[in-house]
């Protein structure tokens, strides 16, 4: 077993740096606990300005937030390996689950605890480890879920307003929406549409779910089940098998039925609506919530701290 899992380390190592860069030094591994689940963080054997423990703390507290919002981890066991390189911030991620659940992430030699504190990417990578492998014309539910849960998911836990989390909605959503030409989100694999048309999916159906269900019920019922039946990135799946299990938890066809009318036909959401329904807009540059609005309880509970 020990042999097994120091293998895996290091194949994820090495799909994270360049072999060269490695030869200074084997990097340390350091395994972070987390209920229920472990992460093996390795960290490249660079000067970075941070300190290692403050690393450490950043992908303890990213985790946790992830495990917070599905109710556990999505994983038992998961792998993050941090590359640097000049500069300062966040840089990229990815996510793998052929090797096991595995996150490559690279950020500044020079960041600060304050660009840590803000960064989306880490979160919105290991929020992949929640969903099985999919077919590659479904991608977009695999990015656009990333998103969506990364957003609300900082939200809930606090390190998100919700006026933040609201502005990335009105700024982003409508580059999902279909342009002349396009197809349904299983046919147009653009960037704009796999990660905001597949954000908008998530928010279309959240929002629908919380209708239907008069508030028992949310997306995160519905993705959480999906965690619990064993689905994560690691295996591979049908994605109307999956969707499926998440209807059943929720008890609507939410899921199912929005597939159907967004996978191969352009779908024309009214997202201005939505937005006067939610009692959100964009004024002066700032967001304004008008607490007279329809759906103003579904707005707030979406965003909600909680824990």
């Amino acid at each position: 077993m020990f042999v097994w899992r120091r293998n895996r380390l290091m194949l994820a190592w090495l799909v994270c740096a360049l072999a060269t860069s490695l030869a200074r030094a084997e990097p340390e591994v350091v395994t972070l606990e987390l209920p229920g689940a472990s992460v093996h963080l390795l960290i490249e054997d660079q000067p970075f300005a941070i300190g290692r423990d403050a690393l450490q703390d950043w992908v303890q507290r990213s985790a946790l937030i992830v495990g917070s919002y599905y109710g556990q981890f999505p994983v038992v066991e998961a792998h993050v390996a941090i590359r640097g390189r000049r500069g300062s911030g966040v840089y990229n991620g990815r996510a793998f689950g052929t090797v096991g659940a595995v996150v490559n992430i690279t950020i500044g030699f020079d960041s600060t605890q304050a660009e840590l504190d803000d960064d989306w990417i880490l979160i919105h990578e290991l929020i992949h480890f929640a969903f099985p492998s999919v077919p590659r014309q479904h991608h977009w539910i695999e990015e656009g879920l990333s998103v969506y849960v990364e957003t609300i998911a900082r939200a809930n836990a606090g390190a998100l307003t919700p006026s933040l989390a609201w502005d990335e909605f009105i700024g982003g959503m409508p580059q999902g929406l279909p342009k002349s030409g396009d197809r349904g989100l299983d046919y147009t694999p653009t960037w704009g549409r796999t990660y905001w048309g597949g954000a908008l999916f998530c928010l279309l159906a959240d929002v629908r779910i919380r209708q239907q269900t008069d508030g028992e019920y949310s997306l995160r019922d519905g993705l959480r089940a999906i965690v619990s039946s064993g689905y994560n990135i690691t295996r591979s799946a049908e994605l109307r098998t999956v969707l499926a299990v998440a209807d059943a938890a929720t008890g609507v066809t939410v899921l199912t039925e929005l597939y159907d009318d967004m996978r191969a036909a352009p779908y024309p959401a009214d997202i201005d609506g939505l937005w006067q329904a939610l009692g959100v807009s964009r004024q002066a540059g700032r967001v304004i919530f008008n607490d007279q609005a329809p759906l103003v309880a579904i707005r707030d509970s979406i965003t909600a701290r909680e824990y």
